[in-house]
Order: C-alpha cells, then sequence, then structure tokens
C-alpha cells in the first residue's frame, strides 16, 4: 500500500491536533510556525529590522517546538516522498507557471498575515473549536479555491 487512506490520515491528524492543544495548550497551525523560523533567521542577518518591526515587538521570533514541528513534517514529508520514490525536482516547462507559482504564493502569505493564522489553523483547529473567524475563514479558503481552480482551467 502507497498510501494512507484518507480517513486514517484525518483520524491521525485529528489525535495529534488534540494532543498538541491539550498538552501545549495550543492548537495546529503552520503559518505562526514559518514567520517565526523566518523571522528568527532574519533576526539572525539583520537583527535590527527585527527589532524594529512592531509585529516581532509583540511576537518574539525564536525557534520553539512549534517550529521544529514544522520542520519536522517537512523532513518526514521528504523521507516518506523519497522511500516511495515520488520525488522529483519539476521546473514548468513555460517559465509563465514560475511567475504564477509565486504571484499564488505571495498572495498565500499575505492572506495568511492579513487573516491572522494560516488555512491549516482555521480549518483544522479553529472550525472545531467553532470559531467565527476560523468558519469565516474558511468558507473563504473553500471559495477561494473554487475561483483558483476555475481560473486555472481557462489558463490552461
Amino acid at each position: 500500500m502507497r498510501y494512507l487512506p484518507p480517513w486514517v490520515t484525518g483520524l491521525f491528524l485529528a489525535v495529534l491536533n488534540t494532543f498538541l492543544f491539550v498538552y501545549f495548550s495550543r492548537p495546529w497551525g503552520i503559518g505562526g510556525a514559518e514567520m517565526k523560523l523566518v523571522a528568527a533567521i532574519e533576526n539572525s542577518v539583520i537583527p535590527s529590522h527585527v527589532s524594529s518591526n512592531l509585529h516581532f515587538q509583540t511576537f518574539t521570533p525564536q525557534l520553539n517546538w512549534f517550529v521544529m514541528l514544522i520542520i519536522g513534517m517537512v523532513i518526514g514529508a521528504f523521507i516518506s516522498a523519497n522511500l516511495g520514490r515520488d520525488f522529483k525536482f519539476r521546473v514548468p516547462q513555460e517559465r509563465k507557471w514560475l511567475a504564477y507559482t509565486f504571484a499564488g504564493g505571495m498572495l498565500m502569505g499575505l492572506g495568511e498575515r492579513i487573516g491572522n493564522g494560516c488555512n491549516v489553523g482555521h480549518i483544522l483547529s479553529g472550525v472545531p473549536q467553532f470559531s467565527l473567524g476560523s468558519i469565516v475563514a474558511g468558507a473563504f479558503v473553500v471559495l477561494g479555491a473554487y475561483a483558483g481552480s476555475k481560473i486555472l482551467v481557462r489558463l490552461v
């Protein structure tokens, strides 16, 4: 069997998220950890910029367990893809797709900062807690994915 059934994966994620919430008093999400990782790297290169940034005066950039969880997730996915012989570097033949990918990533990053959380955090953690903000964010993630798929079909 190459892949886990979706229900097994969903059950595993639910148990992991419950454990994180009970043990660390924090639900799972990626955006905050990614921001702290980038800020910690930036702090080692340009500490004056990080110290003058109002956001980082409230949320200190640090490499904590949350950041390590995300790094471990990426490393684990890389190992799993290699073991399953699914890993391959791919460069689009048409260069415009690099621009589309970059623009999409920038829009997702902007949305993560404006929405005060990533889609993973909102959907996997906020919606089960009946957070109104997460429910609204989740609805717009679905609408955005739908609109994006329609745009993508027209471009292809």
